[in-house]
């Protein structure tokens, strides 16, 4: 009889053992799935208001004019942070990482534009980068963004696209191109870059909200302007009344569509682009790393296709390796020239 309790007792203590031994084994399971889980997410972050790049221009039809929409109001010019502002970024990331001023430039709809604006001021890497713009406000604050869309009579299409103005449109079957410029000035205040979201809709669907609105394109584009020489850029920009700081956002604004409404206007596929290279360049106050594709090269800029499907025109004298101009040794007839200005 003492055997078997001795026995009853020994099987009931290794039962227990067993179910703590499982239970613990179950709690690290779970927990190193939901470590699992977080890290996958930091991992994989997408930052609020990504411009997502969406490309169906082959179903647009040819002979179609563009009617270009720009937001109401003034321009709007902000500081460009710098790129570990948000600290994201990473030594030895080939790509650059996300910052507050990303956000700025990735705002999806144009009636949340002032709205996204200012909860972004709450960010304090961008209040501090906002102070080097302050000179400026003055120049700017009476420009309409209406008024530095000009030439648009000037800018050659292919498949016998053209564009005009918004106010010109009488059909809701009209198609819109409609662009949102954020000015970035840099801390050196030596280099003016113009970040734009680029869509094409019918407009029918202006009222609809953007997440239902059917886009045959969509896209970021980024124009940099050249470096200027200057041992004192604000005198440079602000010469003559702003005279400078006005033609280069309006030459900015400029390259900018005509380099969205060449790539609408053009049926040719991103997907067929496969000349992926390395590229560093100045982007005004820091080394840019980005792995792309060369879109066009007119020896005086050169503009490539991101990962993520942006598009940026960089000045030649800005690249940081050794670039062979392709102008005259250019041979697809199907990839768009950028006409210089």
């Amino acid at each position: 009889m003492q055997s078997s309790q001795i026995l009853n007792s020994k099987l009931f203590k290794g039962g227990v053992s067993s179910q703590l031994l499982r239970a613990t084994t179950m709690l690290r399971i779970l927990v190193i799935s939901l470590l699992s889980i977080i890290l996958c997410a930091c991992s994989t972050y997408n930052p609020k208001g990504y411009v997502k790049h969406v490309d169906n221009r082959t179903i647009l039809k040819e002979n179609s004019k563009l009617y270009v929409k720009v937001p109401d109001g003034t321009a709007l010019i902000i500081g460009k942070a710098a790129p570990n502002s948000g600290n994201v970024d990473h030594m030895g990331m080939i790509y650059p990482a996300v910052t507050p001023v990303d956000f700025f430039a990735a705002i999806i709809t144009h009636a949340a534009i002032t709205e996204s604006v200012k909860n972004d001021k709450k960010n304090k890497a961008q209040d501090l980068a906002d102070e080097v713009i302050l000179p400026y406000r003055p120049f700017v604050k009476d420009i309409a963004n209406q008024a530095l869309v000009t030439q648009l009579n000037d800018i050659a299409l292919s498949r016998g696209f053209e564009l005009a103005r918004f106010q010109d449109s009488q059909s809701e079957d009209d198609m819109v191109l409609d662009i949102t410029p954020i000015y970035l000035l840099n801390q050196q205040q030596d280099t003016l870059t113009l970040r734009t979201q680029f869509l094409v809709y019918q407009k029918k669907e202006l009222h609809i909200a953007a997440k239902k609105r059917a886009v045959f394109y969509q896209n970021q584009i980024e124009v940099l302007s050249s470096k200027i020489e200057s041992e004192s850029p604000q005198e440079y920009w602000l010469a003559n009344n702003g005279l400078r700081l006005v033609t280069t956002m309006r030459s900015l604004l400029s390259k900018t569509l005509e380099l969205g409404a060449v790539q609408v206007s053009s049926n040719r596929e991103h997907s067929q682009i496969n000349n992926q290279q390395n590229f560093r360049y100045d982007d005004g106050d820091t080394t840019a790393f980005e792995r792309a594709s060369i879109i066009s090269d007119d020896c005086e800029r050169v503009v490539i296709h991101t990962l993520r499907g942006w598009l940026k025109s960089i000045p030649i004298e800005r690249l940081k390796d050794k670039h062979v101009c392709q102008k005259g040794l250019e041979a697809n007839s199907e990839k768009p020239i950028i006409n210089a200005y």
